[in-house]
């Protein structure tokens, strides 16, 4: 597993189909087919090291899997990813356990920590082989071709920073072919070997390139938001600048909480009320931006969030 901090996606090459069953099973061609972020501003993401929830016991397959996810992230122009490193380096130091899966509390205060829109965490949830049995099988135990497959699947979740809410949660499948077909005359069902590492490198490359797709258009609804820091007379400052795109005279909102839903797995979900405060860039620079208050009012520790008037 220690080749996964090199193994390539190889699918991304601009004209691969992906289908994706989360999203009415359109068929997206490259690029192609996918959703406009409603955004203006770049989303910063932060995404944790994988956990290993199938038992591979290789300690580099969680952190790789992260940075592999995070470049494929990093392709689409409206996210601005933060490296891996900083991200496990920061949950290092709460001292929280990295087996267990991540709480809405714990989700707000990494996105304070790393300055973050969404934090998301990922699982391998599952690596095992099958064999499919060609021929005459229906009719006879002899004279039958096998060919085993490889199904690699990773769970993934993103949480909106702002309240520790479940933005999207998604799973992505990777199956991958194993050697070639095999012909035996007098075929049993026979266990299969463990899986060798380049397949399950394979399989889990695949799951990726799926988790990413299903999982993109979950984050392409995701309003950016940024936490007041500092307030000034009626001027405030939040810590994004250039860097996430921001320009003058951009207005901004701090909305009101009108209703939060909870779905049939239990996630959580708000539904935003009317604007309590507007608020237009006055100032920008790489990493903070100046806004003045227009209406309303709106205090140190508040959310605020691009809104188009």
């Amino acid at each position: 597993m220690a080749a996964l901090a090199v193994a390539s996606l190889a699918l991304w090459t601009g004209c691969g189909v992906v289908t994706d069953f989360a999203r009415d099973n359109q068929i997206h061609f490259g690029s192609i087919g996918l959703r406009d972020f409603d955004s203006p501003a770049k989303l910063r993401v932060g995404i944790l090291p994988f956990r290993d929830e199938v038992g591979l016991g290789t300690p580099e397959a969680g952190p790789n899997l992260a940075n592999l996810m995070t470049e494929r992230f990093a392709e689409n122009s409206n996210l601005v990813m933060i490296p891996p490193a900083e991200v496990a380096r920061a949950f290092a130091n709460t001292g929280w356990n990295p087996a267990e899966e991540l709480t809405a509390e714990q989700a707000v205060e990494l996105g304070r920590i790393l300055e973050a829109n969404v934090i998301m965490e990922g699982a391998i949830s599952q690596v095992d082989q099958r064999a499919l049995q060609l021929g005459w099988r229906r009719l006879a135990r002899f004279f039958t071709k096998q060919r085993t497959y490889l199904d690699a699947v990773l769970s993934l979740r993103a949480f909106d920073t702002e309240n520790g809410l479940v933005i999207t949660s998604r799973a992505g499948e990777g199956t991958h072919k194993v050697g070639k077909y095999e012909s035996d005359p007098f075929a049993t069902d026979k266990a299969l070997p463990p899986p060798d590492q380049e397949s399950i490198e394979t399989g889990l490359d695949l799951a990726i390139d799926d988790a990413y797709y299903r999982s993109l258009d979950g984050l392409s609804y995701t309003p950016f938001k940024a936490r007041v820091v500092d307030r000034s007379g009626s001027t405030v400052r939040i810590d994004f600048g250039s860097d996430v795109g921001l320009k003058k005279g951009w207005t901004f909102a701090a909305l009101t909480t009108a209703e939060t839903i909870t779905s049939r797995i239990d996630y959580q979900y708000a539904i935003p009320g009317p604007a309590k405060a507007r608020l237009v860039v006055a100032e920008v620079s790489d990493h903070s931006a100046t806004l003045e208050i227009k209406d309303g009012e709106v205090s140190v520790g508040d959310f605020i969030q691009t809104w188009d008037d």
